[in-house]
């Protein structure tokens, strides 16, 4: 009996075994496919479509979400990863996989849950989605704004605990948008994206600050660039846009706050670490500033007896961005591209850098 194998796991997805024996003749070919974790089972159907008829698809399960247990059991042997969400992707991770992995496609912008050098030194390619939740993430940033400003879920509360004053002045008053001065902190995707909508409610001022000045960018907004301490101190909306890292983490602290105008409101849909969350209560609580509407806190899930769900003057949503169907979709067909790509021989379509 005479066995031939022929073996190219990374790039032809195809194992032959052919058998041959003399007095029987008798060929097998076994098609063993490069196997991919999918690590939720709510991905669309779309993005599967992309990958399925190359690989086998690994779908952990988990109601709501796979535990991280689950994850560690499923990613053994895989050579790719259709990571949703900011679950860590770390050591633990990557030594669960073993040395067939080869890429890791994550369905996000931010990469902060991802550790990047020590994928990069195992040889692992990384990539993410920017650009796509742009949309998405200004909708609710101007949608927080306008729920703390114009105070709709303090008036929600007012109704169904009878609470309701007809006829008051003064009652249940905030802060318009027409005239004001409104900051914003990185003016990168979500950033600019916030910049050309707000415009839309005839605000006076648009002030800006990133790591470069992105003039030819703020022009088409209108933006004028300055420092973070004179947007902080002539704005009286702030929106975060930067993404976490050590030099934005607690970039709005206490400090910040008493140089902030008492009429002010900040809006936080980048990441909380961003925000000083000990100092933000106490700025609220204080009325140092006005408001604030964040759809990203720490930790997450918040407890939902923190003192941020009990104060009047601060609006919260579960880390809902990007949560619109058509954004989610093609964030999730993004990340299987690039899987599909980096396993045929292609180049990422969108590396981190």
């Amino acid at each position: 009996m005479l066995v031939y194998v022929l073996i190219d796991i990374v790039g032809k997805s195809t194992v032959v075994i052919d058998i041959k024996m003399k007095s029987v003749g008798v060929r097998m070919q076994i098609m063993l496919r490069p196997k991919i974790l999918i690590s939720h089972p709510a991905t669309p159907q779309k993005a599967l479509d992309v990958l399925k008829d190359k690989f086998e698809l690994v779908v952990s399960q988990g109601d709501p979400n796979p535990t991280r247990e689950q994850l560690l059991k499923d990613i053994k042997g895989c050579a790719g990863v259709l990571l949703f969400g900011h679950s860590k992707f770390d050591k633990e991770m990557m030594d669960a996989a073993g040395d067939s992995l080869k890429v890791v496609g994550s369905a996000a912008a931010g990469y902060d849950h991802i550790d990047l050098p020590l994928l990069r030194e195992r040889g692992v390619q990384v990539s993410n989605t920017p650009g796509l939740l742009g949309p998405a993430v200004a909708e609710l940033s101007i949608a927080l704004l306008l729920e703390v400003s114009r105070r709709t879920l303090e008036g929600y509360r007012a109704i169904v605990e009878n609470k309701w004053i007809p006829g008051h002045p003064t009652w249940m008053t905030g802060p318009g948008l027409s005239g004001k001065t409104v900051g914003i902190i990185g003016l990168g995707a979500n950033g600019f994206n916030i910049a050309k909508r707000i415009k839309g409610f005839d605000i006076g001022r648009l002030l800006y600050n990133d790591l470069s000045e992105l003039k030819e960018k703020a022009k088409q907004v209108d933006g004028e660039f300055v420092t973070k301490d004179v947007l902080f101190r002539e704005s009286d909306f702030v929106f975060l846009g930067v993404p976490l890292t050590n030099l934005t983490k607690n970039l709005v602290n206490k400090e910040v706050f008493k140089t902030m105008k008492n009429s002010s409101i900040l809006i936080n849909t980048a990441r909380g670490e961003v925000v000083n969350q000990d100092d933000l209560v106490e700025a609220l609580q204080k009325n140092i500033i006005y408001g604030a509407g964040l759809d990203v806190m720490y930790p997450e899930p918040l407890p939902s007896d923190h003192i941020l769900t009990k104060l009047p003057n601060c609006v919260l949503t579960p880390h809902i961005g990007s949560a619109t169907i058509e954004i989610r979709e093609a964030m999730l067909v993004l990340a299987a591209q690039n899987i599909l790509n980096v396993l045929t021989g292609q180049p990422l379509l969108t590396p981190i850098p």
